[in-house]
C-alpha cells in the first residue's frame, strides 16, 4: 500500500480495496459538517464588482416606493425592466425613481430625451 502521508489524518479511516486498487472512505462524518454555512459575500450576492452595478444613495424619502433618504439601492443596467419594478429614469436630465409601467413607453414623445437608466435590483437600509 502507498503511503498516506499528507492526505486525510485522523479524519477517517481509509482502507484499500484490493479488486480495484482505489482508496475509500470509511467511517463517519464529522456531526458539525451538517451546519456548514457558506461566508456571506455581498460582493457575489449582489454581483456588486459587475461592470452594470451601480451602487447610488436615495436622497429624499418616497412614502409610495418604500424608500428613505439614505438608503443604498443597487442599480443592474444590463436588465430590462418588468411590470412593476422599481426604475431609475432620466427625465429632464434629473434621475427619478418610479415604478415601471410598459404602457408608459407608448405615451413617450419621440423627441424627449427620458430614457430608462437602470433596474432597481436591491435596497440596503442602516438602521443605526
Amino acid at each position: 500500500m502507498p503511503p498516506l502521508d499528507g492526505y486525510v489524518k485522523d479524519t477517517y479511516n481509509i482502507k484499500m480495496d484490493s479488486s480495484d486498487s482505489t482508496y475509500k472512505i470509511t467511517g463517519f462524518q464529522s456531526p458539525c459538517a451538517e451546519y456548514h454555512e457558506e461566508i456571506l459575500s455581498l460582493d457575489e450576492r449582489y454581483l456588486v464588482k459587475h461592470p452594470g452595478i451601480f451602487i447610488i444613495e436615495a436622497a429624499t424619502t418616497s412614502v409610495k416606493l418604500g424608500v428613505r433618504a439614505g438608503d443604498k439601492l443597487i442599480i443592474n443596467r444590463s436588465l430590462a425592466p418588468k411590470r412593476d419594478d422599481l426604475v431609475l429614469i432620466v427625465i429632464n436630465n434629473n434621475f427619478t425613481l418610479t415604478r415601471f409601467y410598459p404602457e408608459q413607453l407608448k405615451d413617450k414623445d419621440p423627441e424627449s430625451e427620458d430614457f430608462l437608466w437602470g433596474v432597481v435590483t436591491t435596497l440596503l437600509r442602516e438602521f443605526r
